[in-house]
């Protein structure tokens, strides 16, 4: 995927949740793309959305403010953002940021959707 290319995320619906799955890393190259995907769920009046981190390598700390920003907006709709699918790179960038305390973090889309 060339630099300029916009990040490719695929959505899909799953037992009426909006599951958002990036293509790649998730960076401050790319988390405009993300966040419009997010938002754009939301303004079809999606308030709980997941984000099936499993192509992801990494998150930058532009994606960490993203993802953060985007819990609360979700929180105050008395919706989630639920992060699944995450590599030990992601989960120990998680936990030095302490914000695996402060985002809804599951090892899949199951234990998601058990944790409503």
């Amino acid at each position: 995927m060339e630099r300029n290319q916009p990040q490719r995320t695929i959505s899909a619906n799953v037992s009426g949740r909006t599951v958002l799955t990036p293509a790649k890393s998730i960076t401050h190259e790319n988390c405009a793309d993300i966040e419009k995907s997010i938002y754009a769920a939301v303004e079809e009046g999606k308030t709980e959305v997941m984000l099936d981190c499993k192509n992801v390598e990494l998150m930058d700390s532009a994606a960490l403010e993203m993802l953060l920003q985007i819990h609360y907006e979700l929180w105050s709709r008395r919706g989630a953002l639920k992060i699944i699918g995450l590599n030990q790179v992601c989960q120990d960038i998680l936990a030095a940021t302490r914000m695996n305390n402060a985002l809804l973090v599951y090892k899949d889309i199951h234990e998601a959707i058990r944790n409503i």
